[in-house]
């Protein structure tokens, strides 16, 4: 996430997010036990956050995306229908370190000026149990096409709905970061989720 992580070493670690946020989208999804009506969710973008965790020399590197969105509509009793697809601006990561947040956007890590946006879209959505799902599709990150499952849990109340998901994804499977090696910057990120949205 430095321009040079070796000049640098508190250089960020660009995660390979995006499929974040579209588990972010899924989040929002309602439970098999809810009302069987074909239903499209608006994330409340103010009470939900998409953020990070990558290991720099063996210390957490946290951050979040501040440019997202997500499109839902799901029938938890028509799964079959349900579709989610979310966009992520890659040039709106932050660490809240200036150096960091000004090299994540390079070349080398998101490649905002070629690639600004990552993108989940959903190819099918299951229940698991117990309240929980799994949302399977593909993540385009850095025109990097990858099969992704995001699974996620989550709690409704009346019209809105609580979600929340982690997950770890490899950094360098999206050619994020390539001038960095896994032994000073990990490969493993950790994605976590929390959602708020309404019907």
């Amino acid at each position: 996430m430095i321009a040079s992580i070796r000049t640098a070493p508190r250089a960020a670690v660009l995660p390979a997010v995006l499929p974040a946020v579209l588990a972010a989208a899924l989040l929002a999804i309602p439970l098999a036990t809810a009302p069987a009506l074909a239903s499209d969710w608006t994330v409340d973008q103010g009470a939900s956050t998409l953020a990070f965790t990558a290991r720099q020399n063996g210390s957490p590197l946290e951050g979040r995306f501040t440019d997202w969105s997500a499109e839902i509509t799901l029938d938890p009793q028509a799964l079959g229908e349900a579709r989610i697809a979310a966009n992520v601006g890659t040039a709106s990561a932050t660490t809240g370190q200036p150096q960091v947040d000004g090299t994540l956007p390079g070349a080398s890590w998101f490649d905002a000026a070629a690639h600004p946006q990552a993108r989940f879209v959903s190819s099918e959505i299951v229940a698991v149990g117990d309240g929980r799902f799994e949302a399977s599709g593909t993540l385009t990150l850095k025109g990097i096409e990858m099969p992704l499952t995001l699974p996620f849990s989550l709690e409704i109340d009346g019209d809105t709905a609580r979600a929340a998901a982690e997950v770890t994804l490899a950094r360098t499977a999206y050619e994020v970061g390539t001038d960095v090696g896994t032994d000073t910057v990990a490969d493993g990120v950790t994605v976590t989720l929390e959602i708020v949205a309404t019907r």
